[in-house]
């Protein structure tokens, strides 16, 4: 049975991933504090041995972070895809399966240069096989700075992105920028999300709460997405995409029917766009800003909303109408799924 990471941008965030230049910096400081015990040539043999044990043994010890990472299959499509916007995970994975063949191959050269700097027949041979010992080592390291690099880059992708709870309902909020999402999420939730007139003011995935009692459903703000096919989405509005495809027991689709708003065709297309990747079963509809509605955008949106066999209210998050009666019926809506989903 595949094991999911519970939380993987916690995990993540206290995960050390070094940089080949902190590697190779430790090895520079420490290397020169060890001293010969005497000027016999046994000691100064031991010396060039315990030279060589000391590099390999920060290079592989520093290196054991690799045994900790997860594989893509053990992280959940939602952060896979998020964080695949900054670094794609199979170069991610690629990068970890070379580092591992690098730590295995500097365990074998580990143990072939303990042994033939021990049997070095001279105090200059010792000293020229350490330092090829080394040498080989730190470049090898250098070499894989670019890995090293690439491995940090998705752990910071991850780290930042909202930790979502998958034992806990889920509503999601879409619709386009301005139409109020922002608005909705930190009126009903738990959230801090920056609410201002201007569009796109969401460029991030954020996450609310909600206290059910038994459960906690989590009110997801996502960014404002445009009328047009999700291949030509911007990074900004994949990030709502992702969370569209993957987060919702339910999903709330915003109208803007100001006057101030985006036409109501464009608004159309953009829930078109949901429902190819949401099943319709899932979604609701709310007409936002009715305290300065224009009655045409209501009658055009609500119209088309039935027309989809969609459930519609009628909202103001300034006033506060309706969103009582509509909260009453999304959190039912996502606890049915989710105790669906859940078979409990």
């Amino acid at each position: 049975m595949k094991v999911m990471l519970r939380d993987p941008p916690g995990y993540f965030r206290h995960l050390h991933v070094p940089t080949a230049e902190e590697i190779v910096g430790k090895v520079l400081r420490r290397y020169p504090e060890l001293r010969a015990k005497s000027k016999r040539t046994r000691d100064i043999i031991n010396l060039e041995i315990n030279r060589v044990n000391l590099v390999y043994q920060i290079i592989i010890d520093k290196m054991s972070f690799l045994d900790k990472l997860p594989p893509p299959e053990a992280i959940h499509p939602f952060y896979l895809e998020l964080a695949s916007l900054t670094v794609p995970y199979r170069k991610y994975w690629a990068s970890v399966k070379g580092l591992i063949k690098l730590r295995r191959k500097m365990k074998e050269m580990w143990e072939d240069y303990r042994a033939i700097v021990r049997s070095a027949v001279s105090l200059e041979e010792a000293a020229r096989l350490r330092r090829e010992a080394v040498g080989r080592a730190l470049s090898m390291v250098r070499r894989s700075s670019g890995a090293f690099k690439t491995i940090r880059d998705f752990k910071y992708a991850i780290a930042q992105l909202p930790s979502i709870d998958f034992e806990q309902p889920r509503l999601v909020v879409a619709g386009m920028p301005s139409s109020g999402k922002s608005s909705f999420v930190k009126r009903i939730s738990t959230a801090e999300v920056e609410v201002a007139s201007y569009p796109f003011t969401t460029k991030q995935v954020h996450v609310g709460h909600v206290d059910l009692k038994k459960y906690k459903l989590q009110v997801i703000d996502t960014p404002g997405i445009l009328d047009r096919p999700w291949e030509k989405l911007n990074e900004i509005e994949r990030k709502a995409a992702v969370a569209i495809r993957y987060l919702p027991n339910v999903l709330l689709f915003l109208y803007d029917v100001s006057d101030e708003s985006y036409g109501i065709e464009e608004q159309n297309t953009v829930l078109e766009n949901v429902l190819k990747i949401v099943p319709k079963s899932k979604v609701v509809v709310a007409l936002n800003k009715m305290d300065i509605a224009n009655e045409r955008k209501v009658k055009l949106a609500e119209e088309y909303a039935k027309e989809l066999g969609l459930p519609v209210y009628k909202v103001s998050m300034k006033t506060g109408e309706g969103l009582e009666e509509m909260m009453e019926f999304l959190v039912k809506k996502a606890l049915k799924d989710f105790v669906s989903e859940k078979g409990v």
